[in-house]
């Protein structure tokens, strides 16, 4: 979650064309926009979107087995795929055409022969579109102090990572933080000096929970949520120690840890994990602090 704004990845565009000379011609003329990924067919152009998340997708209507509508309406059917925007440029200039392309979602409409200067512009400036809507959902996601995902996206995500749990029948572990005597130190030191060490123990966990599909969150005040899906109890409760561990020795502080694990079923819920997870930290608290404990519980 702490990507640095003012420093945006590198944007992908999906030219999609049964044309080889077509895909050329767009590559050429796009490639200082962009990473430019190609594809032959509408089947070919589905799976790509969907291993590799395009920012934008250029689209020939006509094409074999699966035209340039249908495409398009497979990619509006996938969660993954269904909000990148789409150009259809096309040699059918027929104001049927295009107002179907429209009414279907297309985000443009372009006539071949096309000219090169109009089509940069236009995708230049949906990728710009898009550059801003990752801003805003970025901001919409991240807490502000310390950069890390915020309550309402940890949400979100647990919720898709609940689901997915379910299907596959995999484990989900859960644990929360807690920097211990934060009160004291706020009195101590000053508000200030809080909101630093704040940012300093988030770092620390945002490097412990850097790979995917882990998740660190700062849930709020003092508190932070650590989801891990896929996860069995002995190696979330390994990366969780080490995790009290990391702040020990590279901050003036220490943090305790609840935490719990389950395999979701259909009768179960996010919100029972949580609590148990959060009556843990409770004990760890009570046990002296500095240290992790998790619930030995387990789902009917």
């Amino acid at each position: 979650m702490a990507t640095d704004l003012l420093s945006p990845p590198i944007q992908q565009v999906l030219i999609v064309d049964d044309e080889v000379i077509n895909l050329k011609v767009l590559s050429n003329l796009l490639r200082d926009e962009a990473n430019i990924i190609l594809a032959k067919s509408g089947k070919q152009a589905i799976r790509k979107a969907r291993e590799l998340s395009p920012d934008l997708i250029i689209l020939d209507i006509k094409m074999p087995e699966m035209d340039g509508f249908e495409t398009l309406s497979e990619l509006h059917q996938s969660p993954q795929t269904a909000a990148i925007p789409v150009i259809f440029i096309t040699g059918l200039s027929d104001e049927h055409y295009e107002e179907k392309g429209l009414l279907l979602g297309a985000a443009d409409y372009i006539f071949k022969p096309f000219h090169p200067g109009i089509v940069k512009a236009r995708v230049h400036t949906h990728l710009q579109l898009v550059r801003q809507r990752n801003m805003l959902e970025h901001l919409a996601n991240c807490d502000s102090l310390t950069s890390l995902a915020n309550r309402r996206y940890y949400k979100k995500i647990l919720t898709q990572q609940w689901i997915s749990a379910i299907q596959r029948k995999q484990p989900v572990s859960l644990a929360i933080f807690d920097i211990d005597n934060f009160k004291h130190y706020n009195d101590d030191f000053g508000h200030d000096a809080g909101d630093h060490l704040l940012r300093q123990v988030s770092a620390i966990l945002a490097c412990q929970f850097e790979e995917k599909p882990l998740l660190i969150s700062r849930f709020g005040g003092e508190e932070f949520v650590a989801l891990m899906p896929t996860y069995t109890q002995v190696k979330a409760r390994q990366l969780i120690e080490q995790s009290v561990e990391r702040v020990s020795e590279n901050t003036d502080v220490t943090i305790s840890a609840g935490g719990s694990t389950c395999i979701p079923n259909d009768t179960s819920s996010s919100s029972a994990l949580f609590s148990k997870a959060d009556k843990a930290l409770y004990v760890a608290k009570a046990r002296g602090k500095n240290c992790v404990i998790w619930s030995e519980e387990h789902f009917v």
